[in-house]
């Protein structure tokens, strides 16, 4: 059992400094100092097999925020690469992990409007994280950070502003996941989907380019189909470009899926004791394995009717599945929710090592109470295998002694404390 008395408790200093230095751009940035932030307390560090430092490309050191959801002014440090965040429900766990997978996708897990994590009474908000990178042989320092206020936001990295996912995911990366993720195995297609595509995006920061021409061809199209007197050679003409640009995405969906198979089952072979048979599948839309657009075409020679009936696009990469299979049955129907549970992260671990193959352990693992109401044997077979990983992990989980934080301390891992 775990001591209470052993574990820091935060204390909440609050400032009176309220005027931030603003700089008034075309998307406006601030920038609080130094006096204005909280310093949250932590604990001991991992015993020095887990924290060398050359193991390790990049590692989150302090996360600093102003105004950004239950946090006026905050401060943490982060002093290893296995950390657990305690603290009862309302303290903010969830919402620190949400400001570091801000700070690295410039959208929050829980919302799409950026106002609703703005503090109760301000009007901006204010992300800054420092870490260090070994990937070149020597440590270094960067800094990202974002600002938030009047609707626009302003992206930096060791203070140059940047305008592309490209610079930010080359510096800073993180891979989430949370309660939702579950939606994986029970959601619907468009959540694999876009599980897909956020791995890709991880692993090729320009692919995003890809998926905005796809919508925007898909909208312009859906605008054709649904004016009547658009003619066939304009229908052909975006039809066409859908059909390029769909190949395109499906194809290197396609590729992920089949390496993240192959690390699954690299995983099923560890000395972790899991057992998690998964096989996927990745299934096209309509257009099945037609090779080319025309025999597409022929396959279904009354898509054009029909599209105009509904008024909307059929046939492309925005309607693509994946299909899952756990123990050869479907997950959504037959998994229990632990195994559901299981198989989100067993994805996930999967595409972090195959980011590491690419480019080396750059990014950050945030595990948002997700492990908590496994039993003692689970958990312990889990943090086996994560920490076959040599990326720095984040857990959160409830401030009471449960077995994730009783097996993480006893590895050594860092603990912070949050209050109300």
């Amino acid at each position: 059992m775990l001591s209470k008395s052993r574990i820091p408790r935060a204390k909440i200093l609050l400032t009176t400094d309220e005027n931030a230095p603003m700089q008034n751009r075309q998307e406006t940035d601030f920038f609080p100092s130094s006096a204005e932030s909280d310093t949250l307390s932590l604990t001991k560090k991992l015993p020095p097999e887990i924290t060398d430092s050359e193991s390790y490309a990049i590692q989150l050191t302090r996360l600093q925020l102003k105004q950004f959801r239950c946090f006026e002014h905050s401060q943490l440090h982060f002093e290893s690469n296995r950390v657990l965040v305690e603290g009862a429900n309302g303290s903010g766990k969830t919402s620190l992990l949400e400001a570091l997978h801000y700070l690295c996708y410039l959208r929050s897990f829980r919302t799409h409007i950026p106002q609703e994590l703005v503090f109760a009474g301000a009007h901006s908000f204010f992300i800054k994280a420092s870490f260090t990178s070994n990937s070149s042989g020597l440590p270094l320092t960067h800094e990202a950070q974002v600002g938030f206020q009047h609707k626009r936001r302003l992206v930096k990295i060791d203070d140059r502003t940047i305008s592309s996912y490209k610079e930010l995911l080359t510096h800073y990366r993180v891979a989430t996941l949370t309660e939702d993720d579950i939606l994986l195995i029970t959601g619907g297609p468009e959540v694999r989907r876009a599980f897909l595509d956020q791995a890709l995006l991880l692993s090729d920061p320009t692919f995003v380019s890809q998926v905005r021409n796809l919508r925007t061809c898909i909208g312009q199209r859906n605008a054709l189909l649904q004016d009547p007197r658009h003619s066939h050679d304009e229908y052909m003409v975006w039809t066409q470009q859908l059909w390029e640009l769909s190949t395109s995405v499906q194809e290197q969906r396609r590729m992920l899926l089949a390496k993240m198979e192959q690390e699954v089952a690299a995983l099923e072979k560890g000395d972790h004791g899991l057992s998690c048979p998964i096989a996927c599948r990745y299934v096209p839309k309509l257009m099945g394995d037609a090779p080319t657009l025309q025999e597409f075409l022929l396959e279904h020679p009354d898509l054009h009717a029909k599209e105009k009936l509904w008024g909307r696009t059929l046939f492309g990469a925005h309607l693509d599945d994946i299909s899952l299979a756990f123990q050869e049955k479907r997950p959504k129907a037959f998994a229990s929710r632990g195994q559901q549970k299981l198989i989100a992260l067993i994805f996930k671990t999967a595409l972090i090592r195959l980011l590491n193959q690419q480019a080396g352990p750059k990014t950050v693992f945030l595990l948002d109470d997700f492990m908590t109401d496994f039993d003692d044997t689970r958990i312990e077979q889990l943090l086996l295998l994560l920490n076959t990983l040599k990326n720095q992990l984040i857990f959160t989980s409830p401030l009471r002694a449960t077995s994730l934080a009783r097996q993480l301390s006893q590895q050594g891992a860092q603990r912070i404390s949050l209050t109300d």
